[in-house]
Protein backbone atom coordinates (compact mmCIF):
# COMPACT_ATOMS: atom_id res chain seq x y z
CA UNK A 1 0.00 0.00 0.00
CA UNK A 2 1.41 3.53 -0.94
CA UNK A 3 1.44 6.19 1.62
CA UNK A 4 0.67 9.43 1.23
CA UNK A 5 4.08 11.08 0.97
CA UNK A 6 5.02 8.59 -1.05
CA UNK A 7 2.20 9.19 -3.78
CA UNK A 8 3.06 13.78 -2.35
CA UNK A 9 6.79 12.70 -3.66
CA UNK A 10 5.43 11.21 -7.02
CA UNK A 11 3.46 14.06 -7.65
CA UNK A 12 5.40 17.49 -6.08
CA UNK A 13 8.10 18.16 -8.63
CA UNK A 14 5.64 17.40 -11.88
CA UNK A 15 2.44 19.38 -10.36
CA UNK A 16 5.05 22.03 -9.13
CA UNK A 17 5.82 22.62 -12.63
CA UNK A 18 2.28 22.78 -13.89
CA UNK A 19 2.14 25.91 -11.27
CA UNK A 20 4.89 27.27 -13.01
CA UNK A 21 3.37 27.08 -16.15
CA UNK A 22 0.06 29.14 -14.31
CA UNK A 23 2.17 31.47 -13.93
CA UNK A 24 3.80 32.15 -16.66
CA UNK A 25 0.39 32.71 -18.61
CA UNK A 26 -0.88 34.79 -16.21
CA UNK A 27 1.93 37.03 -14.59
CA UNK A 28 0.84 40.07 -13.06
CA UNK A 29 -3.17 39.60 -12.40
CA UNK A 30 -6.20 39.78 -10.50
CA UNK A 31 -8.98 37.78 -10.65
CA UNK A 32 -12.40 36.75 -9.84
CA UNK A 33 -13.91 33.68 -8.69
CA UNK A 34 -17.77 33.42 -10.40
CA UNK A 35 -18.64 29.91 -8.79
CA UNK A 36 -22.00 29.67 -11.19
CA UNK A 37 -20.30 29.71 -14.04
CA UNK A 38 -17.20 27.44 -12.84
CA UNK A 39 -14.65 30.17 -13.75
CA UNK A 40 -11.81 32.09 -12.70
CA UNK A 41 -11.69 35.16 -14.73
CA UNK A 42 -8.23 37.08 -15.00
CA UNK A 43 -7.43 40.15 -15.98
CA UNK A 44 -10.97 40.74 -17.54
CA UNK A 45 -9.45 38.65 -20.57
CA UNK A 46 -9.07 35.34 -19.64
CA UNK A 47 -11.66 32.55 -18.18
CA UNK A 48 -10.10 29.40 -16.79
CA UNK A 49 -12.86 26.30 -15.74
CA UNK A 50 -12.22 25.10 -12.34
CA UNK A 51 -13.33 21.97 -10.13
CA UNK A 52 -13.62 22.86 -6.48
CA UNK A 53 -11.77 20.70 -4.59
CA UNK A 54 -11.69 21.70 -0.76
CA UNK A 55 -11.41 24.38 1.81
CA UNK A 56 -8.45 25.48 4.79
CA UNK A 57 -10.04 27.29 7.83
CA UNK A 58 -7.95 29.57 9.17
CA UNK A 59 -10.39 29.40 12.35
CA UNK A 60 -11.28 25.74 12.81
CA UNK A 61 -7.27 24.75 11.20
CA UNK A 62 -8.84 21.66 9.63
CA UNK A 63 -9.34 20.96 5.96
CA UNK A 64 -12.93 20.12 4.60
CA UNK A 65 -13.47 18.10 1.00
CA UNK A 66 -15.98 19.86 -1.23
CA UNK A 67 -17.58 16.52 -1.44
CA UNK A 68 -18.16 16.44 2.48
CA UNK A 69 -18.66 20.58 2.83
CA UNK A 70 -22.19 21.02 4.69
CA UNK A 71 -22.67 24.04 2.12
CA UNK A 72 -21.92 21.85 -0.89
CA UNK A 73 -25.72 22.77 -2.05
CA UNK A 74 -24.31 26.47 -3.24
CA UNK A 75 -21.65 24.52 -5.28
CA UNK A 76 -23.39 23.32 -8.78
CA UNK A 77 -22.75 19.38 -8.67
CA UNK A 78 -20.90 19.21 -11.82
CA UNK A 79 -18.15 21.30 -9.98
CA UNK A 80 -17.89 18.61 -7.11
CA UNK A 81 -17.05 15.86 -9.85
CA UNK A 82 -12.97 15.78 -9.20
CA UNK A 83 -13.66 15.97 -5.52
CA UNK A 84 -15.85 13.14 -5.75
CA UNK A 85 -13.23 11.12 -7.99
CA UNK A 86 -10.90 11.88 -5.65
CA UNK A 87 -12.72 10.32 -2.37
CA UNK A 88 -13.64 7.36 -4.93
CA UNK A 89 -9.59 6.94 -5.34
CA UNK A 90 -8.65 7.37 -2.30
CA UNK A 91 -10.69 5.01 -1.11
CA UNK A 92 -9.23 2.70 -3.58
CA UNK A 93 -5.82 3.42 -2.36
CA UNK A 94 -6.63 3.12 1.02
CA UNK A 95 -5.75 6.78 1.57
CA UNK A 96 -7.25 8.30 4.56
CA UNK A 97 -6.78 11.71 3.89
CA UNK A 98 -8.46 10.98 0.58
CA UNK A 99 -11.50 9.37 2.05
CA UNK A 100 -12.18 11.49 5.26
CA UNK A 101 -14.06 14.53 5.32
CA UNK A 102 -11.84 16.72 6.99
CA UNK A 103 -8.88 16.63 7.70
CA UNK A 104 -6.53 18.59 11.08
CA UNK A 105 -4.13 21.34 9.15
CA UNK A 106 -1.53 20.85 12.21
CA UNK A 107 -0.46 17.44 9.57
CA UNK A 108 -1.10 18.31 5.97
CA UNK A 109 -1.94 21.25 3.80
CA UNK A 110 -4.01 22.02 1.19
CA UNK A 111 -1.12 22.32 -1.18
CA UNK A 112 0.20 18.87 -0.55
CA UNK A 113 -3.66 17.18 -1.10
CA UNK A 114 -3.48 19.74 -4.32
CA UNK A 115 -0.51 18.55 -5.49
CA UNK A 116 -1.60 15.04 -5.74
CA UNK A 117 -5.00 15.95 -7.00
CA UNK A 118 -3.55 17.79 -9.99
CA UNK A 119 -2.16 14.50 -11.02
CA UNK A 120 -4.33 11.90 -10.15
CA UNK A 121 -7.14 14.06 -12.24
CA UNK A 122 -4.52 15.09 -14.63
CA UNK A 123 -5.47 18.02 -14.23
CA UNK A 124 -3.17 21.68 -15.30
CA UNK A 125 -2.50 23.08 -12.31
CA UNK A 126 -4.48 23.81 -9.11
CA UNK A 127 -5.28 27.38 -7.67
CA UNK A 128 -5.57 28.37 -4.31
CA UNK A 129 -8.40 31.45 -3.33
CA UNK A 130 -8.18 33.02 -0.53
CA UNK A 131 -10.96 35.00 1.56
CA UNK A 132 -11.33 36.65 5.13
CA UNK A 133 -11.15 33.23 7.41
CA UNK A 134 -9.57 30.47 5.17
CA UNK A 135 -9.20 29.80 1.25
CA UNK A 136 -10.58 27.79 -1.36
CA UNK A 137 -8.64 25.24 -3.57
CA UNK A 138 -9.47 24.48 -7.08
CA UNK A 139 -8.40 22.52 -9.96
CA UNK A 140 -7.74 24.26 -13.29
CA UNK A 141 -7.71 22.29 -16.83
CA UNK A 142 -6.69 24.52 -19.76
CA UNK A 143 -4.77 23.47 -22.71
CA UNK A 144 -3.52 27.44 -22.25
CA UNK A 145 -1.88 26.31 -19.47
CA UNK A 146 -0.90 23.19 -20.58
CA UNK A 147 0.88 24.97 -23.61
CA UNK A 148 3.46 27.32 -21.86
CA UNK A 149 6.87 25.89 -21.23
CA UNK A 150 7.88 23.07 -19.16
CA UNK A 151 11.07 24.00 -16.37
CA UNK A 152 14.12 24.86 -17.81
CA UNK A 153 17.16 24.56 -15.07
CA UNK A 154 16.52 27.64 -13.08
CA UNK A 155 12.80 27.27 -12.91
CA UNK A 156 13.68 23.68 -11.56
CA UNK A 157 15.84 24.72 -9.16
CA UNK A 158 13.89 27.52 -7.70
CA UNK A 159 10.73 25.37 -6.98
CA UNK A 160 13.00 21.93 -5.88
CA UNK A 161 14.73 24.19 -3.30
CA UNK A 162 11.49 25.71 -2.18
CA UNK A 163 9.47 22.34 -2.22
CA UNK A 164 12.04 20.80 -0.08
CA UNK A 165 12.63 23.27 2.42
CA UNK A 166 9.08 23.60 3.50
CA UNK A 167 8.41 19.66 3.93
CA UNK A 168 9.65 17.19 5.34
CA UNK A 169 10.02 14.08 2.26
CA UNK A 170 12.68 12.63 0.37
CA UNK A 171 14.78 14.87 -2.11
CA UNK A 172 16.02 12.10 -4.31
CA UNK A 173 12.56 10.05 -4.97
CA UNK A 174 11.04 13.83 -6.02
CA UNK A 175 13.71 14.74 -8.55
CA UNK A 176 13.56 11.18 -9.42
CA UNK A 177 10.10 11.08 -10.02
CA UNK A 178 9.79 14.01 -11.82
CA UNK A 179 12.69 13.29 -14.58
CA UNK A 180 11.39 9.65 -14.85
CA UNK A 181 7.88 11.27 -15.27
CA UNK A 182 9.06 13.23 -18.42
CA UNK A 183 11.50 10.52 -20.08
CA UNK A 184 14.18 12.40 -19.21
CA UNK A 185 16.31 9.26 -18.80
CA UNK A 186 18.59 10.05 -16.11
CA UNK A 187 21.46 8.74 -15.29
CA UNK A 188 21.81 7.68 -11.54
CA UNK A 189 24.18 6.18 -9.10
CA UNK A 190 23.72 5.65 -5.62
CA UNK A 191 24.50 9.52 -4.85
CA UNK A 192 23.93 11.07 -7.82
CA UNK A 193 20.97 12.12 -10.21
CA UNK A 194 22.24 13.93 -13.52
CA UNK A 195 20.62 14.72 -17.18
CA UNK A 196 19.65 17.01 -20.02
CA UNK A 197 16.21 18.87 -19.94
CA UNK A 198 14.23 19.90 -22.69
CA UNK A 199 16.01 23.19 -22.81
CA UNK A 200 18.96 21.66 -22.97
CA UNK A 201 20.73 22.37 -19.67
CA UNK A 202 22.04 19.64 -17.72
CA UNK A 203 20.69 19.01 -14.02
CA UNK A 204 23.40 17.62 -11.51
CA UNK A 205 22.08 16.80 -8.22
CA UNK A 206 23.58 15.20 -4.75
CA UNK A 207 22.06 13.17 -2.28
CA UNK A 208 23.41 11.81 1.14
CA UNK A 209 22.96 8.21 2.22
CA UNK A 210 19.42 9.46 3.51
CA UNK A 211 18.41 10.36 0.34
CA UNK A 212 18.54 14.53 1.26
CA UNK A 213 19.56 17.12 -1.47
CA UNK A 214 23.60 18.02 -0.88
CA UNK A 215 24.29 19.85 -3.95
CA UNK A 216 22.24 20.99 -6.69
CA UNK A 217 23.93 22.46 -10.14
CA UNK A 218 27.39 22.77 -8.31
CA UNK A 219 25.97 24.80 -5.13
CA UNK A 220 26.65 23.07 -1.84
CA UNK A 221 22.50 23.24 -0.06
CA UNK A 222 22.56 24.27 3.99
CA UNK A 223 21.73 22.00 6.28
CA UNK A 224 18.46 23.42 7.81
Amino acid sequence: MTTLMEHFERSALISLEKQDKLELLLGEHVYEMDLDAGKIRFNDNLELPFQVLGTESDNTLVWLWAWADEQTEEIPAELLQASRRLREWGLREQLREFASPALDLGRIDGHILSMIAVEVCEASCYFRDAYEGGSAFVLISDKRVDNQPSFDLSRLSRRFLDLVSRYDLNHRNVLSSYLRSKSLSPVETSTVISCELDSGESLYAEFDESGRLVVLNGEPIPRG
